[in-house]
């Protein structure tokens, strides 16, 4: 301990002879010349407005410093863009946030850059479906050689099934991509992943879900859009009426991008809300009577329906998990007896 004490004092007194100045910078304080030199112009006006009275000359030629340099590094901005440079764009935007006093400029950048990264995105993510695709077509391929060489063999674990369901969630994919494609006016793209989600899922065509897209491929695309939005309208409303809950949640989730807007949209949401909680609320009742009458699998298997139909509903999660519980230990005791 008091070793520590007379290296404290050792210390304190090496620093009183080298000055000041060097005191204050231990101690986090920087001077307004130094933060001028490293460009914290916001935190060198902060100082300056702390004393009294305020330097006028010297707030006047900090904001024109400032001013020249972010012009300089909004051209630098610009520069990395163009050069797709996005961690370096960004990394000098939050320089600029957070040095520079008042920049009008910076919402604006920060915009140019989401946009351009975003679109890079979008191509990166289209060629990568495109690319999924065929190699799925192989895949069933592949599937369809083995099952033709090994005929008369049962394969309980085969893959096919799981490759049905890569298969129909890539179409959907492919079709949101097409959507984006004719947000930019990328018709190429668009055509490309359009016709290749329909090959995928024929049922994509059929229940007239992208009839927009292909009308948004020489029309501009914002009345695309429109139109798509008043088809999937259409077909929410059909699948209300015949209670066909999974194209309900199939067109209630495509509904809820973005893209799609207005009070027409956000009552063909309520309604499809309001009749699957109709319907959940139906099966939690069922599901309740049957798992007191000692019904537990019956039970389980509604309660995973109602749970399908309104995931957010954490009374349903909580009695289907000790059901299963329950489930668990029966099916344990009638496998004790059967040994």
């Amino acid at each position: 301990m008091f070793k520590l004490i007379a290296l404290f004092l050792t210390l304190y007194s090496l620093l009183m002879l080298t000055g000041c100045s060097t005191i204050s910078g231990v101690f986090g304080h920087t001077s307004t010349e130094e933060l001028i030199k490293n460009h914290q112009y916001q935190k060198a006006i902060d100082q300056i407005m702390a004393e009294n009275p305020h330097n006028q000359a010297l707030l006047l030629k900090i904001k024109v410093l400032a001013k020249k340099q972010s012009k300089e590094q909004s051209k630098k901005i610009n520069q990395l863009v163009k050069q797709k440079k996005w961690g370096e764009a960004r990394h000098l935007l939050n320089q600029l946030k957070e040095n520079q006093p008042n920049s009008t400029s910076l919402p604006s950048l920060t915009l140019l850059v989401d946009k351009a990264q975003h679109e890079e995105e979008r191509i990166v993510n289209t060629n990568r479906a495109l690319a999924e695709a065929k190699l799925l077509n192989v895949q069933f391929i592949q599937q369809d050689l083995f099952d033709r060489i090994h005929y008369n063999q049962i394969n309980w674990f085969s893959p096919h099934q799981g490759l049905v369901t890569k298969k129909k969630a890539l179409a959907e994919e492919l079709l949101h991509l097409s959507t984006q494609a004719l947000l930019v006016k990328d018709y190429k793209n668009a055509q490309k992943t359009y016709e290749k989600a329909i090959e995928l899922d024929k049922e994509l065509g059929a229940r007239e879900i992208t009839d927009a897209i292909k009308t948004g491929l020489s029309e501009q695309s914002n009345k695309a859009i429109n139109e798509r939005q008043e088809s999937l309208i259409r077909q929410l409303y059909l699948a209300i009426d015949k209670k066909d809950f999974e194209y309900i949640l199939k067109i209630q989730s495509i509904l809820s991008n973005r893209i799609f807007n207005g009070p027409q949209v956000a009552r063909a949401l309520i309604k499809a809300t309001e009749i699957r909680q109709e319907y959940s609320k139906k099966l939690d009742t069922s599901a309740s009577k049957e798992y007191r009458k000692g019904n537990i699998s019956t039970a389980v298997t509604q309660w995973q329906q109602a749970l399908i139909l309104t995931p957010e509903e954490i009374d349903i999660q909580e009695k289907l998990l000790r059901a299963r519980k329950v489930q668990r230990k029966l099916d344990k005791l009638t496998s004790d007896e059967n040994d």
